[in-house]
Order: C-alpha cells, then structure tokens, then sequence
C-alpha cells in the first residue's frame, strides 16, 4: 500500500479560482546570500488558493471557525465518486440527489466528488457544482467532509445556500482535490492542516492509501 497525495502544488503559475490575480500565491525572497548571507523566503497564501477546507465562518456570519474543532489531523474513510465519465458527449451540469441517493453512506465519513479526468490545467468557469438539493441530502447525514476536485463547490448562488447547508452541520468543506488517479469506491485518507487559529479556512494537506502499482 501507498500514500496517494492528493493536494495541489502551490506555484506562481498554479489555477486559481476565476483566475483571479488576488487568489495567486506570491513566494517572495526575503533575505538572500549577497545581502545577508544566508536565504529565506515569505509565502503569500491566500487560505481559498489550491487545496483547503472551509469552515463555517466563510459562508455564516458569526460562524465557527478553524479554532472550533479538534478533527486534524483526521484519518477517515470517504467514498469517491466518479462522475467524470458523465462530462463525455453532455456535460456534467451540477451534482444532485439523483448522484447520491443509491450510495451507501454508513461506513464512510465524507463524500468525494471527481469531476475531472486529468489535473486541472486551467479555470472552468462553468464547473460541475453541488446543487441546493444534493447539499441539503448530504447535510441530513453524519458526514464530517465534503469534497470536490474543482476550486469551488458552488456556483453562482448568491445566497451560498451550498456552502450554508453543509457548514451549518459542521460538515467541512474541502475544494481543489486533485482526485483524478482514483476510481469510485472507498479508501482511507489522512489530512493535515496548518493548525491557524481562528480562520476560516486554511490549506489541507491530504493522502489516500491505495494499492502499491510494481
């Protein structure tokens, strides 16, 4: 067996959300061998950039936040769900009950949705979603996550009723999975933050344990 990582490289050129300057991350060399003898460097991370989770705080107003749980590191079994097939001939619009109601969540912790067939290379401003009606499904279970491989989980929803479904339920939210090595079905992951206090996300770091390939 191996550990299968699953975060996004963080890098100047990475994708970013809308492709938005703002949500670039910024590596900065601070001190260097000609001046100070010795090199350093500042990273600038926006928390929403690349792989990260998200707590309640970002989408409620007085929200709890990365301070209000004791879950990382977190070792947890999630079912993953394949839909990228569904993007071949008719695109995958968003993700709904009819996805989800045949799954068997009882011996799993969290839902995994791969939409895409390779890493991404570059913003889809018209990526597959969870819809309002999958998110309220998911948030009647007893999920600790719910994740996706695009950099957002919703999309034009003003009201972030996706977002405030499953956060309202201390269900986290994970965005930018790079999911495209693994198949539907179950395995065991492992997940760490960088344990910021009172934020309302941070970066994720996250492996799943598959079979070693000789």
């Amino acid at each position: 067996m191996k550990w299968l990582p699953l975060s996004v490289p963080i890098t100047r050129n990475m994708t970013v959300y809308k492709n938005s300057e703002s949500k670039r991350p910024q590596i900065e060399n601070t001190r260097n061998f000609e001046v100070h003898g010795i090199y350093e460097s500042t990273l600038h991370l926006p928390m929403h950039t690349g792989t990260h989770i998200d707590y309640p705080l970002h989408a409620i107003e007085g929200g709890k936040t990365s301070s209000d749980y004791n879950c990382f590191p977190a070792f947890f079994k999630a079912y993953v769900l394949d839909l990228s097939a569904d993007q071949a001939g008719n695109k995958l619009e968003s993700i709904g009950v009819d996805h989800l109601k045949n799954i068997d969540f009882s011996r799993v912790d969290a839902i995994f949705f791969k939409t895409l067939k390779s890493p991404m290379t570059e913003f889809d401003f018209e990526f597959p979603w969870l819809n309002r009606e999958g998110a309220a499904f998911l948030a009647t279970l007893p999920l600790k996550f719910v994740g996706i491989d695009q950099l957002g989980i919703e999309r034009s929803q003003p009201d972030h009723v996706t977002h405030i479904s499953l956060l309202s339920k201390d269900i986290l939210i994970i965005e930018g999975l790079a999911l495209s090595d693994l198949q539907t079905g179950v395995y065991d992951f492992a997940a760490f933050t960088l344990h910021v206090e009172k934020v309302e996300a941070e970066p994720l770091m996250i492996y799943a344990m598959t079979q070693e390939v000789e």
